[in-house]
This record gives C-alpha cells, sequence and structure tokens, in this order.
C-alpha cells in the first residue's frame, strides 16, 4: 500500500504502521502514528490510520477524537465523515451518527452506498426539537428521496416528525385538532398557506411516503376538504403540485383517510362534470387532483383519457400523479398471467383458512410499497450467492424477494404466496426494476413438497402465525430445506401485540367489517377516544396508517400470537437450533446485552424471554430469528453469507 505523502520517511513510516495493521499489531501501529503526529499533528493520513487503529482495538471513544480532528482538517470528505459516523453508531449514539452521515451524503450527493446507510441508520428515528442539526439532516433526506435506488419509506418518521417542527405546520396542527372544518378555516388565509404547501422537503416526501402520525393526518384530511369545498376560489397553479402530491399520498395509503358524507358528494360531482378537452389547463388538472385524494384514477370511467391527458401534460406534478395512480399500477393485470400456480391442499380444513386468507390479500395485497435499495455491489460480492437457491415462502408484493434478489444477482430466488394479486404485484416491480432472478408461483405452504426441490436458504416472515396450524407450516418448510441449509422464521409475539388484541375484540364486539368503509370507521373511532384509552395505543404503529396495513394489523382473519417458550419446544420438537434472534430497536438491544453478555449471539431464548418480561415492546416487529438443523454444519460455521442474508 503507497500512502503518498510527499516525505518519503514519513511515507515509510506510515506504511510500516499499516503493515503491522494487517499482522493485528495494533500497538505498534499506534506508536508509529503518534511518532508522526508529534512532528506533523496536522498529518491526516496519519491520524486517518491512527482513528482505525484505535478503532480496531476497540478504544472508540479515543477513535472518535481522532475522526473528528480528521473531519476538521479535511471538511467535506464524505468517506471521513462515515468512518466517524461508524464509530458513533458503535458507541450507540444514534442522533450524532446520522448527522455526521447527513454530512457524508451531502458531500458527495452521487454515492449510493452512503445514501442507504443513511437512509438505514434514520429508520424510525424521531425529532422533537428544531436546531441547526435539523437543516441539514433535511437536506440530506432531500437528496435520497431524489434517488430511485434508495429505499425512502425508512425516512417516514424522520420526514414527518421534522415537518412538524416547522412553524407553519406546528400552527396547522394547533388549528386541525379540534372543532369543524370550516371553523378552522376561518383561521387560515390562501396567502399564508402558499410557502409552506410548497415547501421542497413536504411535497417529495408526500409523494412516496406514509405519515404515521394523527396529527399529520389531521392536517392532511383538513387541507383535503379546504381545497376541494373552495375550489375557483383559488389560483390552482399555486396549489397544484401540492394537491397532486396530496392525491399521490392518498393513494399510497389506499384511501384510508376518514372523510365526510358532504366531501364525498362534492368528489362526486366534481367526478360527474368533468370534462377532459384538448388540452387541459390548470383548473382541470387540479378538479383531478382533488378527486385522487379520494378515489383510485385508475377506477374512473373516463381513466383512459386521464392517462392520455397525463402523457400529454407539459406539468411535471400532474404527470407524476397520472403515472403512480394509472399508468403503472394498469401494467399489474398484464403479469397475473405470467404467474404459475401449484396444486392446492386437499385438507378441506386448511383449505378454508388458506381461501380466506388468499381473499384478504387478493383485495388488499401486501405490502403496498414502491422504493426499494438497489446495493452497489463489488464483482465479489455479486459472486457470494452464486448457485444458491432461496425460498421466501409467503412472498406477498415481493419486498424481500426483490431485496434478496439485488443482494445475490447470482442466486436463484423463488418467491411463492397465495395470493395472485400480490404475485403480479412483485412481478410488476421486478420487471421495473429490471431483476431477472426471481421468480414467483402461486401455492399454498402446505403443499410447499409440490415443488419437488429443496432450497439453501428459506425466509418466512410473518406467514406462519396466519396458518390454522404453525407447526404443520413450518414441517412443510422443513421438507424443502437442503440438509445444512438455514431459515429465517417470523413470528407475532404475544406480549408485545396486546394493543393488537384489544382492538380485535373491540372490533368483534362492535361487528365493525373489514371493508374499507368499517377500516375508516374504526380509525376514526379510536383518533376520537381519550389518549388514556389502552386502545388508544395502535395509533403508534406504523401499520395504522394504510388501508391493506391496517386490514392486516387488526382485521386479519386468521392471526396467533407466540411466545419465545413456544417457540423454544417447537425448536426442539423439529429438531432446530436457534442461531440468531433480531433485536431491531439498537437501544433494546443494548440493554439486552448489558443485562445479559453471555448471550452475544442472541440465542439463548430463556434470556431473551426474561428480557421481553420487562420491555413488552422488544419484539413488536415480530420475533426474528435464524434457525437450522441441529447437528448440522451449519451450526458451528455459518456460510459467510449468513451475515448479510438478514435484511
Amino acid at each position: 500500500m503507497n500512502i503518498g505523502p510527499k516525505n518519503t520517511e514519513v511515507a515509510a513510516e506510515l506504511n510500516e504502521a499499516v503493515k503491522y495493521i494487517n499482522l493485528g499489531k495494533l500497538g505498534d501501529a499506534i506508536k508509529i502514528c503518534d511518532s508522526v503526529l508529534v512532528k506533523d499533528p496536522d498529518n491526516v493520513t496519519a491520524l486517518n490510520i491512527l482513528g482505525g487503529s484505535l478503532a480496531r482495538a476497540g478504544k472508540t471513544e479515543q477513535a472518535i477524537r481522532v475522526a473528528e480532528r480528521v473531519c476538521a482538517l479535511k471538511p467535506g470528505n464524505a468517506i471521513f465523515y462515515s468512518n466517524l459516523s461508524y464509530l458513533h453508531g458503535v458507541m450507540g449514539n444514534t442522533p450524532k451518527a446520522v448527522l455526521v452521515m447527513a454530512h457524508a451524503v451531502l458531500s458527495d450527493t452521487a454515492n449510493t452506498v452512503y445514501q442507504a446507510k443513511f437512509a438505514h441508520m434514520t429508520d424510525r428515528l424521531e425529532f422533537y426539537q428544531a436546531a441547526p442539526e435539523t437543516v441539514v439532516i433535511k437536506k440530506a433526506i432531500n437528496v435520497c428521496m431524489a434517488n430511485p435506488d434508495i429505499d425512502v419509506g425508512s425516512f417516514s418518521t424522520a420526514w414527518h416528525t421534522l415537518l412538524m417542527l416547522d412553524p407553519a405546520f406546528t400552527r396547522f396542527a394547533a388549528l386541525t385538532q379540534t372543532g369543524d372544518f370550516e371553523e378552522q378555516a376561518q383561521e387560515l388565509s390562501l396567502k399564508e398557506l402558499a410557502v409552506p404547501l410548497s415547501d421542497p422537503f413536504l411535497l417529495p416526501g408526500l409523494r412516496s411516503l406514509h405519515a404515521t402520525d394523527e396529527k399529520f393526518e389531521r392536517i392532511m384530511t383538513f387541507f383535503r376538504h379546504y381545497f376541494l369545498s373552495r375550489l375557483g376560489d383559488y389560483d390552482s397553479e399555486v396549489f397544484l403540485p401540492f394537491l397532486c402530491a396530496l392525491g399521490e399520498h392518498c393513494n399510497l395509503n389506499e384511501f384510508v383517510y376518514g372523510c365526510t358524507d358532504e366531501e364525498m358528494a362534492l368528489v362526486e360531482a366534481l367526478e360527474e362534470e368533468l370534462e377532459l378537452p384538448a388540452e387541459i389547463d390548470a383548473n382541470v388538472m387540479t378538479g383531478i387532483a382533488l378527486i385522487s385524494c379520494y378515489k383510485d384514477l385508475g377506477q374512473l370511467d373516463c381513466a383512459a383519457n386521464v392517462a392520455q391527458a397525463g402523457a400529454d401534460s407539459q406539468n411535471d406534478a400532474f404527470i407524476r400523479l397520472v403515472n403512480n395512480t394509472i399508468s403503472i399500477p394498469a401494467k399489474a393485470g398484464e403479469y397475473r398471467a405470467a404467474i404459475s400456480a401449484e396444486s392446492s391442499s386437499n385438507d378441506s380444513r386448511q383449505s378454508m383458512v388458506s381461501s380466506s386468507v388468499a381473499k384478504q390479500y387478493e383485495e388488499n395485497p401486501y405490502p403496498r410499497w414502491r422504493h426499494l435499495d438497489i446495493p452497489v455491489l463489488t464483482e465479489k460480492q455479486k459472486a457470494t450467492g452464486r448457485g444458491k437457491t432461496i425460498l421466501i415462502a409467503g412472498c406477498g408484493t415481493g419486498y424481500e424477494s426483490l431485496n434478496m434478489a439485488t443482494r445475490y444477482p447470482e442466486a436463484r430466488i423463488l418467491g411463492v404466496d397465495l395470493s395472485v394479486a400480490s404475485l403480479a404485484y412483485g412481478k410488476q416491480k421486478a420487471v421495473e426494476l429490471g431483476i431477472d432472478n426471481v421468480e414467483f408461483k402461486q401455492i399454498d405452504l402446505l403443499d410447499l413438497e409440490d415443488l419437488g426441490e429443496q432450497f439453501d436458504v428459506i425466509s418466512c416472515v410473518g406467514v406462519l402465525h396466519h396458518m390454522e396450524d404453525p407447526i404443520e407450516g413450518w414441517r412443510k418448510l422443513l421438507t424443502c430445506l437442503k440438509p445444512d441449509g438455514f431459515m429465517k422464521i417470523g413470528l407475532y409475539s404475544e406480549a408485545a401485540r396486546q394493543s393488537v388484541t384489544l382492538c380485535r375484540n373491540w372490533i368483534e364486539e362492535q361487528g365493525v367489517e373489514s371493508t374499507p368503509e368499517g377500516i375508516r370507521e374504526f380509525r376514526q373511532a379510536v383518533f376520537d377516544l381519550d389518549n388514556a384509552n389502552p386502545l388508544k395505543d395502535i395509533v403508534k404503529w406504523t401499520d395504522f396508517y394504510s388501508m391493506s396495513m391496517c386490514r392486516d394489523l387488526v382485521f386479519h382473519v386468521q392471526e396467533h400470537q407466540l411466545t419465545l417458550p413456544w417457540i423454544k419446544s417447537v425448536l426442539d420438537d423439529l429438531q432446530l437450533c436457534c442461531l440468531s434472534m433480531r433485536i431491531s430497536n439498537p437501544l433494546f438491544r443494548k440493554e439486552y446485552l448489558s443485562m445479559y453478555p453471555d448471550d452475544r449471539k442472541l440465542i439463548n431464548l430463556d434470556m431473551l424471554h426474561e428480557y421481553e418480561q420487562h420491555n413488552d415492546r422488544t419484539f413488536r416487529d415480530m420475533y426474528q430469528f435464524w434457525c437450522c438443523r441441529k447437528g448440522s454444519v451449519t451450526v458451528e460455521r455459518p456460510p459467510a453469507w449468513f451475515y448479510t442474508a438478514d435484511l
């Protein structure tokens, strides 16, 4: 390795330090760097090598101080910011790690790797007060939202909490939490709305993200009504970008927002009066945008004409609206015929459950998603999964299948599910993203043996607990697993889903149906509850904020909630062992490891159960764990790609 300083003597010393690092002689490397820095305190190369040596030696706090010095000497260097961000992450300082990674994103706006890291770190991060730092983070999020190769869904929580810190949105929130729409509208003028509703941070987020916040939802439902009821009283060109973005937002959440009878009457009247001249103006586009805030444009009688109007338009906001709500969804039907089907189970009792579950997902394909991280891989990384076969059992709309496919482009991925509508969605996204190592098939998990093949890896997350007999489904998975293969399982936690159980019981008692109208009725009833009501906890679940996800969350036709002792028992019965349990929240993970330092791999289910009794939110994302057959070579020597396979 050539270090590169002009002083050949210093270069030789630092090259020697690098050799020591490669030999694991970190102390010797540190001594050389210290010696160089005595003579040249601002030698960035020496500081960088020193920081790396200290980090490898476990002296993270010292490494951070050195890395901060490097960033101060070389501001705008994305690599140095990324290194410092990593060190803050090791120390558990997530806010600081996110801020420094934001600087890395802004220093190299074309680097998808930094953007993907930033998105992952920001997932579910909330912001509680405005500060100069939040300006940097907002700019970095905007850079990422402009990149189609980034899964921007990770920014949902950060996005809406940052928006709510804006003084204008703070005021909107205060106005819209009580009283009726007309009373609230008296407090606002069109003039004061133009700037905040054209915010370049607001609009791309509205188009792409779920806003998982009750106050923000109330603001959006207010503005939807405000502009619908005042159509013709404002400059359409000024507010068209906002209304088109809001239309995309409502389409994305599948029109889960509640609405009044008055609103629907206005929408229906607007639809009846809709005329599409050869060249449509801003007023006509605004009318279409308002309809799209309440109804699926693809279901309109004039959908084809609206699609053509979008194709002919010069307005970017309107083009995006029409493309994402009519043109792209219309292609899904083309892929249904491409989905092959295997035989159905002969077990009538199981078939009845499977049919009910399939019906739900035919009506509401799950999960709805638009964006996917497309990783930048080296040739060595691309070859990691060469010749491997991966089964995603219960793949839904293909998000996990396609995620796996982009990370292991030389592996064969098979996604199976009961719902053809969900599989067609996945197939459409695969074609859209140019991913060709994925195949989708319709099949019941109980018929997996009909595939006639075995897989190196099986992932079955969020599926077994929706079967009549989860253990029988798990046994069927095992018949398709190679002797030394491993599988990922995801199961609902009984402790984590107490608020879900309360809601399911209330829904059953009230006789609320799992229709769009019933789901909106349920959500409005929850919003109207006092905050002290235990049912209100459900608004903290992100799945509460879209139609298909809310149905999956509290209206599912079949659900089991399980415990870690149950999982331990089943693993023993099936002759399986746990390789790693996931604790997604870094704070919970850190606390667990401090309480149970002997379980660094997170495989002791007894200890994990004890911890969950202490913190029932630990596995809100489900119990997600990797397992393999007892006695398998995988137990002692997991494949090299095992550690990256867990998405």
